[in-house]
């Protein structure tokens, strides 16, 4: 990476704090995921090595904060890429900072500031068939989502189901399985799960209770909330030995999303350089 990963570090931090304030004004309630939850338990910040920040809101949450932000967010300082929209065709939503630079590899039609991640948790089946219907649904949907951003694998297999999922999967099809992802949309049901990640489908879904009540915990030098019975989800997402970490000599096995980052420019003067 081009700028030290502090510095980088620090300036989604001023994202996540805005969007924080943002969903305290309009009661919308949000937990830190992945490795953003793994990181405030852990490390009371960032993993050292973490270049992304990842959030996630149940269902309503979710769409009540896309019905808020494209109302009252404040455009001249962020960009909210909506999920399954023509600038950002993937199923979860990214908040962006204007005036600043995040170009990643592949897919660039689009506004490439420094951004924070917005997943969905949807409402899933109790039963174990059912629910795995839903995840594959979501993975069909995922996989002609990557196909229109030039996500490159390099698995032969995930190659070859991303193309077929293109070619083969028209308007009506996507439709239907959209159907079946939101079946449970309207119910408070007992299990949430998040399927467009890369978590393997047991490591996908968890009982809401363990939402709970937000937990603010010290991130960095901002309180940030992470789910009531993290430790629990923590567990489920990355095994019993979350809080062991990891040797500094398999650092550089861990991807690094930014090929170049500029905090202090907007994206649109490297249009030239990295977008030929």
């Amino acid at each position: 990476m081009n700028v030290d990963i502090k510095d980088f570090q620090y300036k989604i931090l001023e994202i996540a704090f805005y969007f924080d304030e943002f969903c305290k004004k309009y009661d919308i309630e949000y937990y830190l995921m992945g490795g953003s939850a793994l990181g405030a338990v852990r490390h009371h910040g960032f993993i050292p090595w973490d270049d992304d920040f990842d959030v996630f809101m149940t269902f309503n949450n979710y769409h009540k904060f896309l019905h808020y932000a494209s109302i009252h967010l404040d455009t001249e300082k962020f960009h909210l890429q909506r999920e399954n929209s023509t600038e950002w065709p993937l199923f979860f939503s990214k908040l962006r900072m204007n005036g600043t630079t995040c170009i990643e590899k592949g897919y660039n039609k689009m506004h490439q500031g420094i951004y924070i991640d917005i997943m969905c948790l949807y409402n899933v089946s109790p039963n174990k068939f059912v629910r795995y219907i839903q995840y594959l649904s979501a993975q069909i949907l995922k996989a002609t989502s990557l196909y229109l951003v030039d996500y490159d694998s390099d698995s032969f297999f995930k190659k070859v189901f991303i193309n077929s999922c293109h070619f083969i999967v028209g308007t009506t099809a996507k439709n239907f399985l959209f159907k079946i992802l939101n079946h449970f949309s309207t119910k408070n049901t007992l299990l949430v799960g998040h399927f467009f990640g890369k978590a393997p489908f047991p490591k996908t879904s968890f009982p809401r209770k363990w939402l709970g009540i937000q937990r603010y915990v010290n991130f960095e030098n901002v309180l940030l909330p992470i789910p009531f019975e993290a430790e629990k989800y923590l567990s489920l997402r990355y095994g019993s030995d979350f809080m062991k970490t990891p040797n500094s000599d398999i650092f550089t096995e861990y991807p690094i999303h930014a090929v170049f980052v500029d905090i202090h420019n907007d994206y649109t003067i490297y249009k030239d350089k990295f977008n030929s």
